[in-house]
């Protein structure tokens, strides 16, 4: 008998589900090891040259208050803004294939190849974009009431979008998702918030320290120079969140936590499998001989200090003269008991 098939055939009075542990700090880890060291090229620098334009285009039009022209500026704004974002909803979900590609894999293993997880990532990419719409829509509408509620949707539809792209059909299904996975998880989750905007924070100030050191350069050519920088970090806290996610996917997997009733039942399995084997054989007392011979006192003792039966199983090579002896330990207790009936 196997272990899994006793797991599942067993009743068990300690069942529980293991909650495995979750970290930020490896989820980061596999995230820079994936961007910096495996994969730097189409992690780092093709995402980067595929925002640039729009970043740049952004920087170099003219204040709307301050143009001859204003709706034709703010349309090219509204333009520029829109082509940025369907290309980090392409490149965010090309990212997320990636990075499961080598989730638990060893650090040899090279990713995906990129036009693969692209070709996967454009099919995702209207359903993720409905996604974000909706999850940030629902955010909105819930920090006109009070923040708690704000945080606590934030919380809970954190991994919505992962679950959009990797597995689930549509944007009702992340949602659930990422409600379930999330379960216990907040401060888990407050982490990867944190690290998150503490690099993205350091970068901010990182160019307003420039522009205080350089004052003669505008300031929008330092505010296109932040959005760049933080625009070449966003694949890697993207590797994080994803990394994550899988990981909580699974530690969602059921398990079963080992119990006194689960380790007795082991032992017994253990016994069956290594009796095939012809390490361990049944006994050869006849039923009517154990019910008729009842326990010595040390096998009492034995019973109540182990979670299995004493005398379900005994060695295969025990030999005569030790049967014979253990036999006449038990003659006086049995004849005892036969004169008092």
């Amino acid at each position: 008998m196997s272990i899994a098939a006793l797991s599942t055939a067993l009743p068990m009075s300690h069942d529980r589900p293991i909650r495995l542990p979750i970290s930020t700090r490896h989820a980061f880890a596999l995230a820079f090891d994936l961007a910096a060291r495996r994969d730097a090229l189409h992690s780092l620098v093709v995402p980067l040259l595929l925002r640039s334009p729009w970043i740049l285009a952004l920087a170099l039009l003219p204040p709307i208050a301050d143009s001859d022209q204003p709706m034709q500026v703010m349309l090219l704004t509204i333009a520029a803004l829109l082509g940025d974002f369907i290309m980090l909803l392409v490149i965010g979900a090309m990212l997320r294939f990636r990075a499961r590609s080598v989730f638990n894999t060893p650090l040899e293993v090279r990713p995906a190849p990129v036009v693969e997880c692209y070709a996967q990532g454009l099919k995702r990419v209207p359903w993720l974009f409905v996604t974000e719409v909706v999850r940030n829509a629902s955010l909105v509408f819930a920090t006109f009431f009070f923040v708690l509620p704000a945080i606590f949707l934030g919380f809970r539809l954190a991994f919505a979008t992962e679950a959009i792209v990797l597995s689930e059909p549509h944007t009702a299904g992340s949602f659930q998702k990422s409600f379930q996975i999330t379960e216990g998880r907040f401060e888990r989750w407050l982490e990867m918030i944190v690290v998150s905007v503490i690099m993205v924070f350091a970068i901010i100030f990182l160019g307003a320290a420039m522009s205080i050191v350089a004052p003669r350069i505008a300031l929008n050519s330092w505010v296109a120079v932040t959005r760049l920088l933080i625009t070449a970090i966003t694949p890697i806290i993207q590797y994080a969140w994803t990394f994550f996610y899988l990981r909580l996917i699974e530690a969602d997997s059921p398990g079963v936590e080992v119990g006194p009733a689960y380790a007795t039942a082991l032992g017994v399995a253990a016994g069956a499998d290594a009796a095939q084997t012809g390490a361990w054989a049944p006994a050869e007392t006849s039923p009517s001989t154990a019910e008729s011979q009842p326990a010595t006192a040390e096998e009492s003792e034995l019973v109540s200090a182990s979670p299995t039966p004493v005398g379900t199983w005994k060695a295969a090579s025990t030999s005569p003269e030790d049967q014979a002896v253990a036999d006449s330990e038990r003659e006086p207790q049995t004849n005892g008991e036969s004169q008092h009936v």
